[in-house]
């Protein structure tokens, strides 16, 4: 018998001072194109742990190194026979590089929270990043 596929996602809200770091996803992307959210994507075979991944995904999207990297969220999203993913959601500290829009993005900005507010985000991103504060 075989098993749906089932992904394990990692993103983070990566802070400095009270601004949030976000990317614009590029037009061309699969899920949510142009809209805005964290910095993420999926745990690969590579990643000794899912830090490692994190860390991976943020230097890969945003040319950007993190530090004190903690958990604040998990999600299973079970899509039965199609398989699904487990969703999870870190808070880090900027630690090194300025961000540049890498793989998959099409803009990364500084923003407060009340410029967040306004803008086109992914599920569940705003209520993620003001859990944050």
């Amino acid at each position: 018998m075989s098993h749906p596929p089932f992904k394990v996602n990692v993103s983070v809200v990566i802070m400095k001072a009270d601004d949030v770091l976000l990317i614009k996803r590029a037009d061309d992307e699969e899920v949510f194109p142009g809209y805005w959210g964290i910095p993420g994507g999926t745990v690969e075979p590579i990643d000794a742990t899912l830090e490692a991944a994190l860390t991976r995904e943020c230097l890969e999207e945003v040319g950007i190194g993190i530090e004190n990297i903690r958990l604040i969220s998990n999600n299973i999203n079970n899509k039965g026979e199609k398989g699904g993913a487990l969703y999870l959601v870190y808070v880090a500290e900027h630690s090194s590089g300025e961000p540049k829009p890498l793989d998959g993005t099409a803009k990364v900005e500084w923003l407060s929270i009340n410029k967040i507010r306004k803008l086109n985000l992914t599920p569940m991103t705003l209520e993620i990043i003001e859990s944050c504060f």
